[in-house]
């Protein structure tokens, strides 16, 4: 796994130059990751365009639920592996630089657990 060694700071939070309506940029993203999120995303998609069809075919509702919460579970492994690659650069780096910067990524940490388990 190659990671890019980032310091944050407060001017990381800035919008990256040429980022697209204002989005914040990912940093140092392992390509293997990205790559393994993209196809668990895409099995997630065939997922879900299978219960559209069986929503459209008027399926046993036991069975949609099941197939929904298989997609559900294959977006969860992306979240987590999001979730991983974002606190060994972003966290790690605030951590280490201490100050604002760390409780600003320590209240988003919170945050982003907090939504993960609803």
């Amino acid at each position: 796994m190659v990671r890019k060694s980032v310091r944050v700071t407060p001017s990381t939070e800035l919008l990256a130059a040429g980022s697209e309506k204002g989005h914040r940029l990912a940093a140092g993203v392992a390509p293997a990751a990205r790559s393994a999120n993209l196809l668990q995303l895409q099995r997630a998609k065939g997922q879900i365009d299978g219960i559209k069809r069986m929503i459209e075919q008027d399926r046993y509702c036991a069975d949609i639920i099941i197939q929904i919460t298989a997609a559900r579970a294959s977006l969860q492994v992306v979240a987590r592996s999001l979730l991983n690659a974002h606190l060994l650069v972003c966290h790690k780096a605030a951590m280490n630089n201490g100050g604002v910067a760390a409780d600003k990524m320590y209240q988003e940490l919170v945050d982003l657990v907090a939504k993960m388990t609803k």
